[in-house]
């Protein structure tokens, strides 16, 4: 483009951010590293060229950049941010730490986007405490949002405090009752808390294109039957069902087993099929009395380590090397010595992948 020749190193920025921003981490590292050329001593375009490697997950360059541009200058917030991931991603907690902490020497502590940025680099890698103790300072410096205090609800609920994250959820909801992100994790908090016609009430006012989870479609599907008096085969469930066919394009085998999985390990009493067209999926009929079907624990991990990225190691192995795993990225426990043990645990912490 002609015109570019005369940008500035702003506009340069600007024109990377729309590249960034529609998924084209190519385009914008080429159009950073173009205004970069005309203004070496940019530090903004070096930063953002430090994020755009982050977004293609380039850690060691992503490190790089946002210490050239530090170099530049020293205390600048926004690389120290950029930094302190880095070395989260690469493993260096304690020199990621080291960067958070400068932020808040600084002075940065009253800066929401700040502090949510910091809290969000450590919820990521699963660090809970350290996400807990910035979300916090966001809503210290702005009490009035909702972005921060969905931010700690969903970090408390990972720590397991059911109760507090239900009080952040409902403040966030106070704040911005179109957040159907935390009113989801609010609706489930509801059913894993007995609550059931508080979950329905909630999820009946999330709409359906904003529900991702399949498990949280199963729960309302099952809540409208038994609360509204809906039959399996009314019209009124054709919206659901039809979400759920959205999210479900023809299942492999090995993700049909894992919704299964997913549906014991969520306590849904009964099983409901991906698709009207897909009634057999669970095993016949979706009013079956729960337990009445029945699956062989072992050899799904089978068929998930034979998926796998080593499919030549024993089902014990593969079972102790994830557990391993998500231990060292997330803290999660997942037991390691038995199958069914082992998908219920890993279903319910989230964190249950099949490779393709």
């Amino acid at each position: 483009m002609e015109t570019s020749r005369f940008w500035s190193a702003e506009e340069y920025d600007r024109q990377a951010q729309r590249l960034y921003e529609t998924g084209d981490y190519d385009g914008a590292l080429e159009m950073l590293r173009r205004g970069v050329a005309l203004y070496p001593d940019s530090v903004e375009l070096g930063v953002s060229i430090g994020y755009t490697y982050l977004a293609r997950e380039e850690y060691v360059w992503a490190r790089r950049s946002f210490r050239q541009a530090l170099q530049l200058e020293p205390d600048h917030e926004d690389a120290l941010v950029g930094l302190g991931e880095s070395h989260l991603k690469l493993g260096e907690r304690a020199r990621g730490f080291q960067c958070f902490e400068r932020i808040l020497d600084l002075g940065f502590a009253r800066d929401l986007d700040l502090m949510l940025s910091v809290g969000r680099a450590l919820f990521r890698e699963g660090l809970w405490e350290h996400a807990e103790r910035f979300f916090r300072r966001a809503i210290a410096a702005n009490e009035k949002s909702p972005e921060a205090a969905a931010d700690l609800a969903y970090t408390l609920h990972r720590q397991g405090d059911g109760v507090q994250a239900r009080m952040w959820l409902d403040r966030c909801l106070e704040l911005d009752a179109e957040n159907h992100d935390a009113r989801v994790l609010l609706a489930n908090l509801f059913y894993d808390g007995g609550e059931p016609e508080k979950a329905l009430e909630h999820f009946e006012r999330i709409p359906l294109e904003s529900l991702w989870d399949p498990v949280s479609v199963w729960r309302l599907v099952e809540l409208v039957r038994a609360y509204r008096e809906v039959t399996s085969g009314a019209c009124e469930l054709d919206p659901y069902l039809d979400r759920l066919d959205q999210l479900f394009v023809d299942p492999s085998p090995e993700e049909r087993i894992l919704l299964e999985v997913e549906m014991e390990a969520a306590g849904l009493t009964a099983p409901i099929p991906a698709s009207r067209d897909q009634l057999d999926l669970f095993g016949g009929d979706p009013d079956m009395a729960p337990g009445a079907h029945r699956m062989d624990w072992t050899g799904i991990v089978r068929a998930m380590c034979e998926s796998s990225a080593d499919p030549a190691q024993s089902v014990e192995e593969f079972m102790r090397e994830t557990a391993r795993r998500v231990r060292d990225t997330t803290g999660i426990q997942i037991p390691d010595d038995d199958p069914e043990a082992f998908l219920k645990a890993s279903a319910r912490a989230g964190v249950l992948h099949i490779d393709r």
